[in-house]
């Protein structure tokens, strides 16, 4: 038998200034992406004389049509995408290595590591130093400036270390009997058990990875090694498509701001949404990987 808990009349007030609430806050994040999504679906010179609210009214992939065709936004694009998965995989997996191995109470001069990660979260080098040392390590106009120096993250070594901490020491003494060494031990029964807070991780390192522009602006001259952030703050900042319009339909031609507008936003969508696709798969194990970081740490 089920049984039910009777709701009074100040729960139920509760409850609907809740959703009230909820709704009006999913709203206010959703529909400004959704206004990006209907004007860059729209005819860029039509979707200028405004009152465009809820569909597009002259429906067009013309400016998704141009980011496609133009070989930077797509080269950046497809930069962007292996840097994201090049990076996420082994910042997760170094990161990962580096918490287990500062879980353990057996490492030589563990505080002494736990303390130097924790100083750098609060205490930046600065800009000037970490150039020096990125030209030192000659990373400078190249792809792995974006992969080494985020193989490690300190605050996500701390979510690893909590959960790592959780688990049954027995698992792992029962594996050392059996003739298993560390890296066996962590590969091949701490990795399976940590899905939560690898997807936690994962999630983290993608999002940085896929929206950093800085590294590209300061560190790499190279256009042909920039970053589609990187592209995206240089149309914000100039006329640069504006520039070609030659090579754009005769349509989109007679409006240039609108053009460049639309075609914003069209890159602004292509941008947000990969990781808004990839969030639902992950989103049960990143609540619990963050309950985890958020009891144990």
């Amino acid at each position: 038998m089920r049984s039910y808990i009777k709701l009074t009349r100040e729960d139920r007030i509760v409850n609907a200034i809740v959703t009230i609430i909820g709704v009006l806050a999913f709203l206010a994040t959703f529909y400004p992406l959704y206004y990006l999504l209907i004007y860059s679906l729209n005819d860029p010179v039509d979707a200028a004389g405004g009152q465009l609210y809820w569909f597009p009214r002259q429906f067009t992939f013309d400016n998704y049509a141009v980011i496609f065709r133009d070989e930077q936004l797509l080269n950046s694009f497809l930069l962007t995408v292996a840097r994201t998965a090049i990076g996420t995989v082994t910042g997760v997996l170094f990161t990962a290595i580096g918490a287990y191995a500062l879980s353990k109470p057996r490492l030589v001069f563990r505080k002494t590591y736990s303390m130097i990660g924790l100083v750098t979260m609060y205490v930046s080098g600065g800009l000037i130093p970490t150039y020096l040392l990125l030209q030192k390590l000659h990373l400078l106009n190249s792809f792995w400036v974006y992969i080494v120096p985020s193989l490690f993250n300190i605050f996500n070594a701390l979510l690893f270390m909590a959960f790592f901490r959780q688990l049954p020491e027995e698992l792992e003494e029962s594996a050392k009997v059996d003739g298993g060494g560390d890296f066996y031990i962590f590969a091949r029964i701490i990795l399976p058990l940590s899905k939560p807070v690898l997807a936690t991780v994962a999630l983290f390192v993608a999002v940085n990875h896929w929206n950093d522009w800085f590294s590209s602006a300061y560190f790499v001259s190279n256009q042909q090694l920039w970053t589609l952030p990187t592209i995206i703050v240089r149309m914000l900042s100039d006329t640069a498509i504006v520039e070609n319009m030659q090579s754009l339909p005769p349509n989109m031609r007679t409006d240039p701001l609108s053009t460049l507008m639309a075609i914003k936003y069209a890159t602004l969508i292509v941008t947000v949404l990969p990781i808004t696709l990839v969030y639902p798969f992950i989103q049960k194990y990143f609540v619990q990987g963050m309950m985890v970081g958020a009891i144990k740490a």
